[in-house]
């Protein structure tokens, strides 16, 4: 019996990285990459990638953490980076690289497309994870694509009232923009994955649940 992934819950995050986000994203790489490298370089140091692992690295956005990634593993591993913006990939495939590592960039929604199965060491996100709209079917599907013995690490932010950095800006935006419908707080965005009971939850549901 074959059975049908879901490709619709996505739609709106995938329209939305492939227009005006992605774009902007694509434009101001290298200050974005400047602003958030520090916390992506500490979650590596979590993940604490081998010489010779193959790691996935799940909404690389404009690659910087893939080829990171790419130069702790090694000549003889490999990372495969995959996003669902062409934007910020068409970034990513135009960044130079010693010939030496092994990474390549995807298309591909991490939470219904084919990543392979148990073919990975590891997976890692840089606030890549946070706009999937079923987290716990991607997180199954990533988990499918890791090895026994396999490990996880990402960034998300957590709530907005901890992040003065954005709820500053946001506060002086308000008084002159139309009013916004506020978005659920477990919607896909910067700050779904806040509560970090939720997340837990979602990863111990993702182990459990078949792909």
């Amino acid at each position: 019996m074959s059975q049908m992934r879901d490709t619709s819950s996505n739609a709106a995050q995938i329209e939305y990285w492939n227009a005006i986000a992605g774009e902007t994203w694509a434009q101001f790489q290298e200050s974005l990459d400047r602003q958030i490298e520090p916390l992506g370089l500490a979650a590596m140091d979590v993940l604490g990638p081998g010489e010779g692992e193959h790691i996935i690295d799940i909404g690389c956005g404009c690659g910087q953490t893939s080829l990171t990634l790419a130069a702790r593993v090694g000549p003889t591993g490999s990372v495969v980076g995959v996003d669902i913006s062409k934007p910020m990939l068409d970034v990513a495939l135009r960044r130079p690289r010693p010939a030496t590592l092994q990474v390549t960039f995807r298309k591909l929604d991490a939470q219904t497309g084919d990543l392979g199965s148990g073919r990975f060491d590891a997976a890692f996100s840089r606030f890549g994870v946070m706009f999937f709209g079923d987290p716990v079917a991607a997180f199954a599907n990533i988990r499918a694509s890791l090895k026994l013995g396999c490990r996880l690490a990402f960034v998300c932010w957590r709530p907005l009232s901890e992040n003065l950095w954005m709820q500053a800006p946001l506060q002086a935006a308000l008084p002159f923009i139309p009013p916004v419908a506020p978005s659920g707080p477990t919607a896909p965005g910067p700050f779904a994955f806040a509560d970090a009971g939720r997340v837990r939850s979602m990863l111990a549901d993702g182990d459990d649940q078949p792909v």
